[in-house]
């Protein structure tokens, strides 16, 4: 999955905790996070880098940076 939005991360943990058979409840136990912080990450994507991590661990989520191919027209566009 290609992640360029913070909506993509939510879209993306939502789906590997439901697929997991975790509750919101159940992954913020795992992670040391509040139910109410699971449900906010899960509608807007946003959270600390640390706390990306510790999902991420909680759910074996691999994290895989590379760098964009960039076309000489475009070298300086942002997506968000």
């Amino acid at each position: 999955m290609i992640i360029q939005r913070p909506i993509d991360l939510s879209a993306l943990i939502k789906s590997q905790r439901k697929a997991q058979g975790y509750t919101q409840k159940e992954l913020a136990k795992l992670t040391g996070l509040s139910q109410r912080s699971v449900s906010s990450i899960e509608r807007t994507g946003e959270m600390h880098t640390s706390t990306l991590l510790r999902i991420f661990a909680a759910l074996s989520i691999q994290l895989n940076a590379d760098a964009a191919e960039q076309s000489a027209g475009n070298s300086s566009e942002v997506i968000w």
